[in-house]
């Protein structure tokens, strides 16, 4: 069976007539091609060259096996092409499943300026809450998770992407856009849209309501924090949103006030120990971080 290094000391020979020339451009020696010439012919049971004069002249038989060669040459450069795409994160696929405020906010706007330099990347974008976030990410579904709320998994890697806080929304007007900071409590005296108690956000705020010996009411209950911006813009109420839902935002639809007391919150990248985290993922969450720190 002739080997690809074979082929090519056969077609480079073919190309320049001579073993000593073929060694240079080789770079072995001119024995070394000889001997490889000789033990092709032996394998092939095929006379691949005349002998004329020092030249090497090609049979047909010889030209054929080098015409052939081509395509696996060419199917070569092309792996050798694929692989250095791969190995610089300008190619392959990247799978995300985000919790809903990043999925709908800030992840878009870091996608699309990661993707102008990877033309050939391939993404799948899903929405999901912590459990099928951790689900996705076991099963070898998605490559990489984005949340705010930290998943309690064996499985499961979770790394620092950006700190932030929760903010609370108000239409333009409102009296809470005139206050340097707004009291969680005063939340109860004005139309209230919030998250149903029993998701993250919502445990968040009914914990700090719950310090002060009060319990949180609402007007409207909301899961996600797209819903809760867009009632907010169209002068439903008030509401807490987490700060990285409002990066890039166009303003003068709402406004942003600070809280007393903070919330802090962090997202967080999460990856599966079960699978070996991909080149493309871990330059994906590089720039995310930049990305998130220069837009905040």
């Amino acid at each position: 069976m002739i080997n690809a290094r074979q082929l090519e000391v056969l077609s480079t020979v073919i190309e320049v007539g001579t073993t000593a020339r073929a060694a240079e451009l080789l770079n072995v020696s001119q024995p070394a091609v000889s001997n490889m010439i000789r033990h092709t012919e032996d394998i092939t049971g095929l006379t691949l060259f005349e002998r004329d004069r020092g030249r090497l002249i090609p049979t047909r038989e010889a030209r054929h096996i080098a015409q052939e060669a081509q395509h696996l040459f060419m199917q070569q450069r092309r792996i050798a092409n694929i692989v250095e795409e791969l190995r610089g994160g300008t190619m392959g696929t990247l799978s995300i499943i985000a919790s809903p405020s990043i999925g709908l906010g800030v992840l878009p706007r870091a996608l699309a300026a990661f993707s102008k330099a990877r033309p050939k990347l391939r993404l799948s974008v899903e929405l999901g809450s912590v459990d099928e976030i951790s689900e996705q990410l076991v099963s070898g579904r998605a490559d990489l998770g984005l949340s705010i709320t930290v998943p309690r998994h064996p499985s499961l890697s979770v790394g620092p992407i950006a700190a932030g806080e929760l903010v609370c929304v108000c239409p333009p007007g409102h009296d809470f856009a005139f206050m340097k900071r707004v009291s969680i409590t005063d939340l109860n005296l004005v139309n209230h849209i919030s998250y149903a108690a029993n998701t993250p956000l919502g445990r968040l705020v009914d914990q700090v309501f719950a310090e002060r010996g009060l319990e949180r009411r609402y007007s409207c209950e909301v899961r996600h924090t797209a819903t809760a911006l867009e009632l907010v813009a169209s002068g439903m109420g008030v509401a807490l949103v987490d700060s990285f839902a409002l990066i890039g935002r166009e303003p003068g639809r709402i406004v942003r006030v600070p809280t007393d007391p903070a919330l802090p919150i962090r997202m967080s990248s999460i990856t599966s120990r079960l699978f070996p985290t991909s080149n493309l993922a871990g330059q994906f969450m590089a720039f995310f971080r930049e990305f998130i720190a220069e837009a905040g």
